[in-house]
């Protein structure tokens, strides 16, 4: 749910969402007789290194954008990103963790000429780090453990090329690498229990068109790419090695209300996770259909 409106020079915007999820089954594959000491392949085979997990965060962010003139202006806001209860099982142990929230800053510059529809945006998010509490295996309390919503920019372009159509173009990095999740489990033997994750930073890029087709009806095409860290990972919650998506959406005016919405598909590069030594899972020829609709009121 996101609303804009004006205050004297400025305009103030407010968004509350859903930004983050990890849900997960793997251990549902889990067969009596695992056991991940052993070294029989036989036993160890019956064993998934694949988590389950049911962990979300939402975000809530108010920004204000100020205009300095015709072609420039500067934005900066907080958001609050909120991790609720959540519950992680691996084939080692299962991990409770409480709810916790904690608060970054958000700011840009613009430049804009809208006599050609051009608009060149700069936004940065700044890391947010998180101190982690709960349990694992009900008991163990976690100490020293943190986890990072890491920092991340991004860069918008669009500039007409001709009546009614625009070039789009942006990326968006994201510093994963310095954003990483620690567990550490008091009592645990020698660190048995501990998490540690391998995150490598990504870049998405994305280059479209929209077209206009009537004074209220425009569509729009666009290609999304994320260079993958590679073909094999020791995370057990790496799921794919970067994506390619193909998008395709409408946007259309009735009065004061705005309908959009669009479609992607997205196929995700193969990769072979081996968090454990001796136990692998394989991801290979995954893809991903999702839908969107929108709607907007302006008053």
């Amino acid at each position: 749910l996101s609303g804009k409106f004006q205050v004297g020079s400025f305009d103030i915007g407010l968004t509350s969402f859903s930004s983050g999820a990890i849900q997960m089954d793997g251990q549902g594959a889990n067969v009596t007789g695992c056991d991940i000491t052993s070294s029989s392949p036989q036993v160890k085979g019956l064993c998934s290194v694949v988590p389950s997990a049911d962990v979300k965060m939402d975000t809530k962010a108010v920004l204000a954008r100020y205009k300095i003139n015709e072609n420039f202006s500067v934005l900066g806001g907080m958001r609050q990103v909120s991790l609720k209860d959540s519950s992680v099982t691996t084939v080692q142990a299962t991990y409770n963790l409480d709810a916790t929230s904690k608060t970054g800053g958000v700011y840009g510059l613009a430049y804009e000429r809208p006599e050609i529809a051009l608009r060149l945006e700069i936004i940065r998010s700044e890391a947010i780090s998180f101190g982690l509490s709960g349990t694992a295996e009900s008991a163990l309390p976690l100490t020293g453990s943190d986890m990072v919503v890491p920092e991340a920019t991004t860069i918008n372009f669009q500039t007409g090329i001709a009546e009614g159509t625009l070039l789009m173009a942006s990326a968006h990095r994201v510093s994963w690498s310095s954003s990483q999740i620690n567990v550490d489990v008091v009592g645990a033997g020698a660190g048995e229990l501990d998490i540690d994750s391998a995150f490598t930073d990504t870049t998405t890029y994305s280059l479209g068109i929209g077209r206009a087709l009537s004074d209220a009806t425009a569509v729009n095409v666009s290609y999304s790419w994320e260079d993958g860290a590679g073909a094999t990972s020791t995370d057990a919650f790496t799921m794919s090695n970067g994506s390619k998506t193909l998008s395709l959406g409408v946007r259309h005016t009735i009065g004061d209300m705005i309908l959009s919405g669009g479609v992607s598909y997205t196929k995700v590069g193969d990769v072979s996770v081996t968090p454990t030594p001796g136990l692998t899972a394989d991801y290979e020829n995954n893809s991903v259909m999702s839908f969107g609709v929108k709607v907007g009121y302006s008053f």
